[in-house]
């Protein structure tokens, strides 16, 4: 494993040496120049570096000029500012701007390293990302399933076949179809999304395939429909499990013809699309109901992406963090890029009902009532270490009625099915029978909460 580098950036030589041997003896690989101009320079051209140390007090550009040219280029590179006798103050107007933190000359070698130690285990994740790749078309996750799913949108993105993209709400669906659309060849021509769980049934075929003239109360002219719009790009049908049966039959009809009849027109219109659907719900439990046809759901299922619940990927919590801090600095310029230990365990620890979106939610939440440089444990919503049905209520403000319900349900059904599987030893004839269901409803459910004997 290769050495971390280090920036150190001080106008006196013989400090330049002993911050050398202080370092290299720690095991870090040290970079040294003597202005902040040569260290924005060498920032500049590709490198490794992993954190910055510089003086203040420099002749020319000073140190607090250096941070605030670092921080517009590189805002999560972190820097650790040295002060000397009688700048005590600029050292903390330095951690306003965005300095990591700042040491008093003289200090002792435990000092500087313990402080560059820190720096370092708080930028892990955004190093990660950087060196690791974690890093996709906005998309962000260190998580091995998350790493899958970023190749096989690269995989999968060139191709034409149709992709059906699973996963509860917030996870990240909808980035997911973007992004495939983005590295296709269809990436100059539109996407167009649909959600079809919001279209009134009397309204969906109009909307999709457009009418002419005169073909209803109210046409007073002709108007194309959305697959027409998305000719020559790509289809995205948001919560296709929400669609009428009515509407499968007519969009199964396009799907295999490639072609289109607007409402009370008689002319068919060819169409080339490609078809990204996503959904929230598990299509076997729909087509056991009836509720979704099966020559469809083929249709649309030609490649199937499922993304994982964020309570099943909590190593990319830390990375997800620093990713929507990054841009909330971006946007309003307030510097606060660190998260004290008890504040992300508190996160780590959360089960995230609501996934990305609710995380996201939370660190903007935080990031106004924050103060600089670091979120705490006292800044985050204080249902983060409630029990689970408190936490599902504190989030209701921020859901819909149907959504509310899925998650209560689904809660309810994960704990109480993880409770009688452990009261009869994983015997799944005894389970059943004691939760009055069959065998195959018990399996089916394992299955859908991924659930482990060793989970108790």
């Amino acid at each position: 494993m290769k050495p971390i580098e280090l920036l150190i950036i001080d106008d006196e030589r013989e400090m330049l040496e002993s911050y050398a041997k202080i370092l290299e003896r720690a095991g870090y690989r040290v970079m040294a120049v003597t202005s902040a101009r040569e260290g924005l320079e060498r920032l500049s051209r590709p490198n490794d570096i992993a954190l910055v140390v510089c003086d203040l007090k420099m002749p020319g550009m000073d140190g607090m000029q250096f941070l605030n040219r670092v921080k517009q280029a590189h805002p999560q590179l972190p820097v650790i500012m040295v002060t000397g006798y009688g700048t005590l103050e600029l050292g903390v107007e330095a951690v306003k701007h965005g300095a990591y933190d700042f040491i008093e000359k003289p200090f002792p070698s435990k000092k500087l390293l313990g402080a560059i130690e820190a720096a370092l285990q708080e930028a892990a994740p955004t190093l990660l990302a950087r060196e690791q790749g974690c890093q996709f078309d906005g998309m962000v996750g260190k998580s091995r399933a998350m790493q899958a799913i970023f190749d096989m949108i690269r995989k999968i993105a060139p191709g034409n076949a149709n992709v059906l993209i699973i996963g509860e709400s917030g996870v990240g669906k909808e980035l997911i179809a973007r992004s495939i659309h983005k590295n296709s060849f269809r990436r100059n021509r539109p996407l167009i999304p649909i959600n079809c769980g919001a279209l009134p049934e009397t309204l969906f075929e109009s909307e999709l395939f457009g009418y002419e003239k005169g073909a209803f109360t109210g046409a007073f002219q002709s108007k194309p429909g959305l697959v027409e719009l998305a000719n020559g790009g790509t289809l995205f049908l948001d919560e296709v499990c929400e669609m009428p049966q009515s509407m499968q039959v007519k969009l199964l009809r396009m799907l295999e013809e490639r072609k289109i009849r607007r409402v009370g027109g008689n002319r068919e219109t060819p169409v080339d699309i490609r078809v990204l659907s996503a959904t929230n719900r598990q299509p076997e439990e729909l087509l056991e109901a009836g509720l979704l046809r099966e020559d469809f759901f083929f249709r649309i299922n030609t490649i199937q992406i499922q993304i994982p619940p964020l309570r099943e990927r909590k190593e990319d919590i830390p990375i997800l963090v620093q990713h929507f801090l990054h841009q909330l600095n971006q946007k309003y310029n307030r510097q606060i890029n660190r998260v004290e230990p008890e504040a992300m365990d508190r996160l780590k620890n959360y089960e995230w009902p609501g996934n990305i979106r609710e995380l996201q939610n939370v660190v903007e939440r935080t990031y106004y009532l924050a103060n600089p440089p670091l979120i705490r444990a006292v800044d985050l919503p204080t249902y983060l270490v409630q029990s689970g049905y408190h936490r599902l209520k504190r989030h209701w403000e921020n859901l819909s009625y149907k959504e509310a319900k899925e998650q209560v349900l689904a809660a309810f059904e994960q704990e109480y099915l993880k409770y009688q599987l452990e009261r009869h030893g994983w015997n799944i004839s005894q389970t059943a029978r004691a939760c009055g269901l069959d065998r195959r409803t018990i399996h089916r459910l394992i299955k859908k909460f991924r659930l482990r004997e060793n989970s108790r």
